[in-house]
């Protein structure tokens, strides 16, 4: 069985828990290695039971964050399609804006709302937006660059602004799958390695098992 179905299978249950021992920096350029703890919880004696050890080496990593160094957490999520990739595998645009709302205090937060919408808690607002002017006097002014983006944002921003009766102006820039140009990748999606709450963004993950041959 491949390590990785192994540690995913590991994972399989309520009783299941996985903590994250060691992070360190690799032996490849942008390389990030993860020592992992499989356990299961024993009822009997009211404690967790180690299963198995692994490496997991993110290999270019692109993004990452730790928040659970050495704490037990039940989830470990390997995903292509996720609101922090939207970054990377959705094309960037910027978004304009022309004209003055009646209420611009309901259109700040109808912004706010639909970027909260958009990334939940993974992205904070204002990421993404113009933070060179502030938003209340850029509606003031009568418009101008609101932000650059990922589409799926910008998508959701001009729905919300044309309800306010504003004009949307969309420069979309070039989609990452299109300059990627590094053979070693072209084949393969970006991914986000979730471990709990801490996640590790690459196009490549490399897992082992520890202390078996």
């Amino acid at each position: 069985m491949p390590k990785r179905d192994k540690l995913f299978e590991d994972m399989q249950g309520d009783d299941r828990q996985a903590a994250i021992l060691v992070a360190q920096v690799g032996g490849m350029p942008n390389e990030l290695q993860v020592i992992l703890e499989t356990a299961q919880y024993d009822e009997e004696k009211q404690g967790l039971r180690p299963l198995n050890n692994y490496i997991v080496r993110v290999l270019g990593v692109t993004e990452h964050r730790i928040v659970s160094m050495g704490v037990t957490v039940q989830n470990i999520r390997l995903l292509d399609d996720h609101p922090l990739l939207y970054q990377y595998n959705t094309t960037p645009v910027a978004l304009f804006v022309r004209g003055k709302p009646a209420d611009i205090n309901a259109v700040v937060l109808d912004v706010t709302q639909a970027h909260s919408e958009v990334f939940g808690f993974w992205r904070r607002f204002p990421e993404y937006m113009n933070i060179e002017k502030p938003m209340f006097t850029l509606f003031e002014e009568g418009g101008g660059l609101l932000g650059q983006m990922p589409k799926p944002l910008a998508d959701k921003l001009v729905t919300v602004l044309e309800k306010h009766g504003l004009e949307t102006k969309v420069v979309e820039g070039q989609n990452p799958t299109e300059k990627n140009s590094n053979p070693m990748v072209d084949a393969q999606k970006i991914k986000v390695l979730f471990i709990g709450a801490s996640y590790f963004i690459s196009y490549a993950f490399s897992i082992e098992e520890l202390g078996k041959t």
